[in-house]
């Protein structure tokens, strides 16, 4: 595989986690239009234009509708997570898994762009969300088998960098397109980035090829085979000589690894069971499904080690709070919504004098700044110290802000809500994808992958149900006390610390 087909392959597999992303933040700015509550929507409210006289300008509906556009958002992710590992073991492929994603993605979009109704704009982001759903647990897993192992980590934050990238560029073309008729063209751009993947799909090769920059250029495709192959037959004596009795082995010239790289396949032999060739379901080359991993995980401490880290990883992600901070940006325009943004908002403006819409814009755009050092890091810190630095970064950043809005100290819960964003963006948000692959058997891997997923989703849309009632619960009326929510995230934060800090044994990471 060449540089530029490996770029164009990544590129190619990164739009899905733009998608994703996308659609966090796609209703957003336009939330007050598509329901008819902006002063624009009210007074041409029904009217029709002559082009496109089949659609409404507008589609009134109530919170409580919206809410239910919001939700249905994570629950259709929490669907195609779990499906996500069964497309796989379908023998469909990472490539064909994707393609459905993009489908479902396009489709969605399409009927919500067309939609004069809240069922259908309800039934297509739920299509959206099945399809998000397969490409979070898809993307993380193939950026990891195509990528060389010297940058495998690098490679894999570029999920996370697509996906904020996403999120910003919805709210950015939500500018010009929040007024009547204009605001489906944020669906249509959507369905016409979804049908760009779908038409170049067939120049993806079916197989994943790990793309490997000391391989020369002008090789022929039985060539580049024969390499395969052989780098294939070194990786499984590696993981051979991990699981045997761990006694000093020799080397032949054909296994010698270079210095720079050492350390990388010291992780990934580590990782490997010690009784991996022993598991008839690797040895065949079989994947096992979600229910087979709940069952095997008790008989297998190697993969239930991997499980509880993938699983806690995916987890304090949420709970961190960032997540919902990012959806409940969806009621920011009503000054209704909750966690930081709500608190963005009114602490911002006293700082800043602008709009909801450029602070939330502002604030996103420093998620996506954040997100390049852990690109430039993950290799060099290691995926344990970047998730510890991360969580615990978190943990002291929430306490600050809740401090600092009980006692009305604007600048300070300017600079803590920065930070916070910060925090998350160099740890908890990209690394818990990049390890999906690394902490459990290869055999496990998309099992693992979609059980960690779902329950990202699952905890995503619980989480944003409760929020606002323990808010309420823990302030006064008069809003006396609305920083005591963020002393929860603090505990949640160092909660997470601690267990990551336990749970994640392996040395090297």
């Amino acid at each position: 595989m060449s540089l530029l087909f490996f770029l164009f392959n990544l590129l190619w597999i990164l739009i899905s986690a733009f998608s994703y992303g996308y659609h966090i933040s796609a209703l957003n700015g336009a939330q007050d239009v598509i329901t008819c509550r902006s002063t624009n929507s009210n007074n041409n409210s029904f009217q029709r234009y002559p082009s496109l006289a089949f659609l409404v300008p507008c589609i009134p509906m109530s919170d409580t509708l919206f809410g239910f556009i919001t939700a249905s958002y994570p629950i259709g992710g929490f669907i195609g997570s779990v499906c996500a590992s069964k497309l796989i073991q379908g023998h469909r492929g990472k490539r064909n898994s994707l393609f459905i994603s993009a489908l479902s993605i396009g489709l969605g979009s399409l009927l919500m762009s067309l939609s004069n109704f809240v069922l259908p704009i309800i039934i297509g982001r739920t299509i959206i969300g099945f399809g998000c759903g397969i490409n979070t647990v898809i993307v993380p897993i193939y950026l990891s088998e195509i990528s060389p192992l010297q940058i495998r980590g690098s490679v894999g934050v570029m999920n996370q960098l697509a996906i904020v990238i996403g999120i910003f560029f919805a709210q950015l073309v939500s500018l010009p397109l929040s007024s009547p008729f204009i605001w489906r063209w944020i669906f249509i751009i959507s369905f016409s980035l979804s049908s760009l993947q779908l038409l170049t799909t067939p120049f993806i090769p079916s197989e994943n090829r790990r793309f490997n920059p000391n391989q020369p250029s002008q090789l022929n495709q039985e060539e580049e085979e024969e390499q395969e192959q052989e780098e294939q037959e070194e990786e499984h004596n590696e993981q051979n000589i991990s699981t045997s009795t761990h006694q000093p082995t020799s080397r032949t010239p054909h296994q010698s690894i270079p210095s720079n790289s050492q350390h990388l396949l010291e992780r990934e032999t580590l990782l490997t069971p010690t009784h991996t060739d022993h598991n008839p379901l690797f040895k065949d080359g079989n994947t096992l499904s979600v229910a087979q991993l709940l069952q095997q995980w008790k008989r297998d401490p190697t993969l239930a080690d991997g499980l509880k880290i993938v699983l806690i990883t995916q987890l304090a992600q949420q709970l961190s709070g960032i997540k919902w901070m990012a959806r409940s940006n969806l009621f920011l325009f009503n000054t209704t919504n909750s966690a930081v943004l709500y608190y963005s908002t009114s602490i911002m403006k006293s700082v800043l004098p602008t709009q909801a819409i450029y602070i939330s814009l502002f604030i996103t755009a420093i998620n996506v700044i954040m997100t390049f050092p852990p690109i430039f890091l993950v290799d060099k810190l290691g995926r344990k110290s970047l998730l510890l630095i991360s969580a615990s970064s978190m943990a002291i950043t929430s306490l600050l802000l809740g401090i600092s809005i009980n006692y009305e100290v604007a600048r300070l819960s300017s600079l803590a809500i920065v930070l916070f964003v910060a925090s998350f963006s160099i740890g908890l948000g990209p690394i818990p994808f990049v390890i999906l692959s690394e902490v459990v058997p290869s055999y496990a891997v998309s099992a693992s992958g979609s059980l960690g997923l779902a329950l990202n989703w699952a905890s995503n849309f619980l989480v944003g149900l409760i929020f606002l009632p323990l808010r309420n619960v823990m302030s006064s009326p008069d809003g006396d006390g609305d920083g005591n929510v963020f002393y929860i995230f603090t505990i949640l934060g160092a909660i997470s610390t601690c267990l990551i800090y336990r749970t994640y044994k392996h040395p090297a990471c």
